[in-house]
């Protein structure tokens, strides 16, 4: 055909043919049942997090277990009984546990298409056992990272053997389970109680979405953090985003899904106390909350700003008002704290543009503010805390529909 060139130096012009008009893989093929029976589990885990109750569920189920190290030790503890990956594969661990699981009798175990005469045959050859659920988590490498390793270190904590594993049990998801963290091990659990020992095929296909959610995010920070230690960084860049929250919506009704994400398992400045925010809310928060962190520090003094589509609509910091802009601003006789103060002279300086704005302030909102609040017509407030009563205030404004965030005051934004 035009524009492809055929060139079989090395095989036949039929192979090269096939290859140009395919380029991908076959699929083997084999048996999808839906229900798969755990009858033999590998379990290599890091974070220990949860093990106890997985180890006497495990135990409970008479499930066969494979698993190295301190790992291997617990489970036994817990009362299950457990093969050495080693004894299994007749391999050590070796060069310091960088190679433990890396082994034809572990991944091929994790990769034969069940039903396919071939692989079983190939299986009972090789003395392979077919591995039904994996339980595997990761080397903290950002952790590692975060807490200022040096080369050596973090390099260290890059894990090989743990995504290996869970990629192949992803693949083979109409065999296997995996579970790639400690949160999943109780809908695991609950799975496989209700359904008499086994795991669905819907289940299986979910828990292999989320385990390559998972290796890809790790594999972007891996990559993220070399590209900072190399002359010639790589041309291709990957970013990772954790759905922290789902949103209202985007900047529009109609853009729905809309979540909110954290980058590379990075920690959000605020937290959500009540509501549900929007994209443009989320917006309005961040930029008003720099704002007000910065006219409290620069001043000394309670800070407010009222935000509307991303724009101040106004800002202040606590200086007391004039008897007749008591008056104009319609507080009199309402108590008036330093925080109160500074919300009333941010609202009015442009009221017309603060109608359902988004607030921000710098200092913990008392009760006095919340009840001023508490009768404008607004989308939210963010601030660095709120006394009990004035959350309740501001929690039942707008039938609970108002947005509460709590910012954290030790969050640093990073430069623009």
């Amino acid at each position: 055909p035009p524009g492809i060139d055929f060139c079989a130096p090395h095989g036949s012009l039929q192979s090269c043919l096939l290859f140009a008009m395919v380029g991908t893989l076959v699929a083997v093929g084999g048996e999808v049942v839906d229900k798969v029976q755990v009858k033999t589990a590998l379990v290599s885990v890091y974070d220990k997090t949860g093990l106890k109750e997985l180890g006497e569920f495990l135990a409970a189920q008479k499930v066969h277990v494979l698993s190295t190290g301190g790992t291997a030790a617990k489970l036994r503890e817990y009362g299950c009984t457990v093969q050495d990956v080693a004894d299994y594969t007749g391999s050590p661990e070796i060069l310091d546990g960088r190679v433990k699981t890396l082994h034809p009798k572990v991944h091929g175990g994790l990769l034969a298409a069940r039903g396919v005469e071939k692989h079983e045959k190939e299986m009972v050859e090789h003395g392979i056992m077919p591995i039904d659920l994996v339980i595997v988590n990761l080397y903290p490498f950002r952790e590692a990272v975060a807490k200022g390793g040096d080369f050596a270190h973090c390099i260290e904590n890059i894990d090989i053997g743990g995504p290996c594993m869970i990629r192949a049990s992803a693949k083979n998801n109409a065999s296997v389970t995996i579970c790639s963290s400690p949160s999943q091990y109780g809908k695991m659990m609950e799975q496989v109680r209700e359904n008499g020992g086994s795991t669905t095929w819907a289940f299986r296909k979910n828990m292999a979405a989320a385990a390559y959610a998972l290796t890809a995010a790790y594999d972007s920070s891996v990559s993220q953090w070399m590209a900072t230690q190399v002359t010639e960084p790589p041309s291709t860049k990957t970013v990772a985003f954790e759905v922290e929250r789902p949103l209202k919506y985007g900047c529009n009704p109609h853009q729905l899904p809309a979540g909110l994400c954290a980058v590379n398992g990075g920690r959000l400045p605020f937290e959500v106390l009540a509501g549900v925010p929007g994209y443009i809310n989320l917006l309005d928060a961040v930029n008003a909350w720099q704002l007000v962190y910065e006219l409290a520090k620069g001043t000394g003094k309670p800070a407010a700003a009222s935000f509307k589509h991303v724009s101040p609509a106004g800002a202040a910091i606590s200086v007391p008002l004039s008897e007749t802009e008591i008056e104009v601003y319609e507080v009199k006789g309402k108590p008036l704290s330093e925080v109160a103060t500074a919300y009333v002279r941010a609202r009015n300086a442009d009221p017309m543009c603060s109608f359902g704005d988004f607030v921000a302030i710098s200092h913990k909102v008392d009760v006095a503010t919340a009840n001023i609040l508490k009768i404008e017509v607004s989308d939210g407030i963010i601030a660095p805390g709120f006394e009990p009563e004035a959350l309740e205030i501001l929690k039942a404004k707008k039938g609970g529909k108002f947005i509460v965030l709590q910012a954290d005051n030790d969050f640093e934004f990073p430069e623009m």
